[in-house]
This record gives structure tokens, sequence and C-alpha cells, in this order.
């Protein structure tokens, strides 16, 4: 390698340990070039950038829009969701292999962007236009895997499950609010993300967010749902023949049961508890006497036509029923607990039973909004209400991602995977640089060889369309870095 290792510490458990400072050529984060090879086998990051102005200076560009995308997106699947990441990130061997649109070997000696430019990529971002270009793209991405998977085809019934969730927030952001519900200062965004056949478990046939907003903290739960059921639908119409939306008790209201059931789509919803509904409930409410079965019982039950005080139509009411023993004696508890659906789907089509069944494959969909949370989406640290969107929007995407390596890992191996695991086991994999007769060798650790063989396997047989990715960046005079600009990694005291 010819560079000087420097001495870290001896542990004074085993004299024969020597830690050193890690070569630059070693990397951590070896599953950018993962990430790289099927976004240019879908051509996302490439077909977004196309579709973004670039008001800079041509002349002082060193870094290119689509470059600087794949920096943000790649560090965010890798759990990397500080703006300060990208400063150590921009001397990493894999992430400057993996971002760089330049051939040859040159790539291997070049830095990245820092943090700054990360930051003003966001407010370039946060433009009406940018954010609805970053919106199209996460349909988009569901849309690619799923042709890409599937032989060029879409599936025959798709699933649009629907929810807010909030973002907790530390500082002064725009449109960040006090929440009563959560007790805490927020953003309350509404999120709709599909999967094939109504499972994000059987299938796994390009499932992911397709939309999302920004809103305040103190919004309503169905405030501005109206609007976006109807633009989630018009996004989703290509991912499946038949759709149909699954919506929680806070996005029950009439005005939104229309709205989804004037574009032709089947919904079912929980609805909450009133007194006229209490009232509906009761003669289902007695019991025989005896113990109840050991797993409990649970009945779905059709009870008609329901039309709240403000709805303008009636829907399709189900009475659920969940009858569970005492965990301690074992005997039937006083009063069952239950609950009710509202749903216009017809009767012949989906009994009570099957319409429980479907909407309870929802809890997988509220797993990942705690995923979507916990892992990649955190905080949303901008001043601006605008660049926060974008920044949201960004990082949904990039939640995409993983999850296209996650659902292809499923398929393969028959078990479930969630994206932490993902980005421990299979992202973040160590791997070192070799350069060797004009070539460049990545030595990945054996330890996740095996699984990137199979993923390689697996992405190597997808279908491709052959506009994806059509744009290529222009060729540009190198401009090299600035003065202030370190060329090795320099830690912070």
């Amino acid at each position: 390698m010819g560079e000087r290792q420097e001495r870290l510490f001896e542990p004074t458990f085993n004299r024969s340990i020597k830690l050193r400072q890690a070569d630059s050529r070693i990397t951590s984060d070896a599953g950018t070039l993962l990430l790289r090879e099927i976004d240019h086998r879908l051509g996302l990051t490439a077909d977004l950038a196309e579709e973004l102005s670039d008001s800079r200076d041509p002349k002082h560009v060193r870094y290119t829009q689509t470059e600087l995308l794949r920096q943000y997106l790649y560090a965010l699947a890798l759990g990397h969701s500080h703006q300060d990441d990208q400063d150590t990130l921009a001397h990493d061997v894999a992430m400057k292999l993996s971002v760089w649109d330049r051939p040859g070997r040159q790539v291997v000696d070049e830095r990245l962007a820092s943090q700054s430019s990360h930051w003003r990529l966001l407010n370039r971002m946060s433009s009406r236009p940018h954010r609805r270009a970053i919106n199209e793209s996460l349909a988009t991405s569901v849309s690619r895997h799923q042709q890409a998977s599937g032989r060029g085809r879409k599936v025959v019934s798709g699933t649009l499950d629907i929810d807010p969730f909030p973002i907790g927030l530390h500082g002064q952001q725009e449109g960040g609010a006090y929440h009563g519900h959560y007790h805490r200062k927020m953003y309350y965004p509404i999120a709709a993300s599909f999967s094939a056949e109504g499972s994000y478990e059987s299938t796994r046939l390009g499932d992911g967010f397709v939309h999302a907003i920004l809103r305040r903290g103190n919004a309503g739960g169905a405030e501005g749902m109206v609007r976006f059921a109807r633009e989630t639908i018009r996004k989703a119409r290509p991912l499946a023949t038949h759709l149909d939306v699954r919506i929680d008790a806070g996005l029950v209201e009439g005005k939104v049961l229309d709205a989804i059931n004037d574009e032709g789509v089947a919904f079912t919803g929980r609805i909450k508890k009133n007194p006229v509904l209490n009232r509906l409930a009761e003669p289902y409410l007695s019991r025989s006497p005896g113990r109840p079965t050991k797993d409990g019982d649970e009945f779905a039950i059709d009870i008609g036509q329901y039309r709240a005080a403000s709805w303008t139509r009636g829907y399709r009411l189900v009475l659920v029923i969940v009858d569970m023993p005492d965990p301690k004696t074992g005997m039937r508890r006083l009063f069952p607990r239950y609950f009710f659906l509202i749903t216009n789907s017809r009767e012949d089509r989906r009994n009570a039973a099957a319409i429980l069944e479907h909407y309870r494959k929802r809890g997988t969909f509220e797993d990942r909004l705690g995923e979507f949370n916990g892992v990649i989406g955190g905080s949303l640290p901008a001043s601006s209400f605008a660049a926060n969107e974008a920044d949201l929007l960004l990082k949904l995407l990039a939640f995409n991602m993983t999850a296209i390596i996650r659902g292809e890992l499923e398929d393969s191996s028959g078990s479930g995977w969630d994206l932490k695991r993902v980005q421990q086991t299979v992202l973040k994999a160590g791997a070192r640089v070799v350069e060797h007769s004009r070539r460049i060798f990545v030595d990945v650790a054996k330890a996740v060889g095996v699984l990137w063989g199979i993923l390689l396997d697996h992405i190597g047989r997808w279908w491709r369309d052959k506009t994806w990715g059509l744009a290529r960046p222009r060729p540009k005079a190198w401009v090299p870095p600035p003065s202030h600009a370190h060329l090795h990694l320099v830690l912070r005291e």
C-alpha cells in the first residue's frame, strides 16, 4: 500500500495484539457497491437527477447532482443519518468507488463531497418542483423493482396502506409543534406504502413507500387526506390491475371514504367506537356459559350499512369480537373486546372473515414505519419546512432501496429480515481495495460473501428496460478540490 500505519494502542490483556489506524483502502461500508449495482440496474438516481435542475455555475461544479444524490442516499441506507457523517464518508474508499461516475482507477484517490455540500443540496431540493420529482421517484423505485423481479409484469392485485406517524423534533424547525396525543414536539407526516396482494410477507414483488407529505406537528389525523389519497391512487395505478386501500381509525372520515370510493378503489378501515356503534354491537356480545377455547374465540359479523351523521353515504360495517381467556385463570373475561371495520367491498367478493384477515396484514406496514423512524429517518434537522420535506422524501427513497435488498434476501432465504439486520449483516461489510494490473479488486469479508453471492445471482436475473438510467452525466473538465478541503481524513478532536 505504501502508506504508513499509525499505531493506536497495545491492549493490556494481550500484548501480542497491536492496534493500528486503518489503511485508507479498508472500508466497513462495502455494501455501497451493492447499492450502486441495484441503483445502476434500475436507473433510479440517474433518472431522478435528470428531472432536477441545477442552478450552480458549471465552471465551479466538482460533484454532479447525480453523485451528490448517490452519496446522500447510500449513506442513509447504511444508517449514516447525521449530516456530519458525510465528512468521514467523503474519504471512504467503498463510497468513492460507488459514487463517482468517472471511469478508471483514479476514483480511489478522489474525495467526495463534505457535509456543507450536502446541506446546500437539501436547500436546492426544497423547491416545489424538486420535491415533487423526488416524491414521484418513490413510486418509480417500487415499480421498477416490481418489473425487474416480475419480468416486466405488474401484479394483479395490490394494497395501499396509509397512515400518519410522528417524527420528534429537538429544535426550532419551521412547522414543528406540540402534539397533544403524543405529548411531544414533532412533525406529523403521512406516508403510503404499496404491497403486492396486500401482504408484505407472502410475496416480495416490489413493495415500498410510494407517496408521502410532511405536515406540521399539530395537524389533525385526516388533515389533507382527501388530496393525499387521490394522489397516492394515481401513482399506484401502474403497479397493480386492482387496488385497494387500508387505513386506520384516525383517517376514517366520510369525505376520505368518499374520495377513495369515487376513484373506484376498495377500502377497509377501522372506525372509532361511538354510542350508536355500541348499541349495534350489543345483540352480538352475549355468550354461552363455559370456558373459552385455549386460543380464544374471534368472530367477524356483517352488521349491514352504516352512515355517520356527518357522512353523505353509507358503507358496509363489520363487527369484530375478540373473546380471549384471562391469562391467569383461563376463564372468560367479564366483557369481550370488540371493534368495527368499515369497507366498501361487496360481501360476495370478500366476506367478513376475509375483511378482518386482510386488514390485520397492515400490521407489518406499521412495523415498517417504526423501522423507518428507528433506522433511517429519525430526525429532520433543517430549519426550513420545505428542506425537511425534501429530506424526508430522500430518506424514504433510501428506505426503498434498502427494502429491495431485504426483499431479495427474504425470497432467497425464506426467512424474515428486519432493516437493521440488513444494514449490519449485508451493507456494513468489511472489505479491502487492492490495485493490480490496472484493475481495482475489492476483497470482501468472507462472512458476507455468501449472502452477496445469493443477492447478485438474483439481481443478475432481473428483467431490465433499456430506458432505465439512459441519462448519463455530460463529460466535463476535472475540477480540483477547493483549497480548504482535506484530501485525507482528519479526525475531529
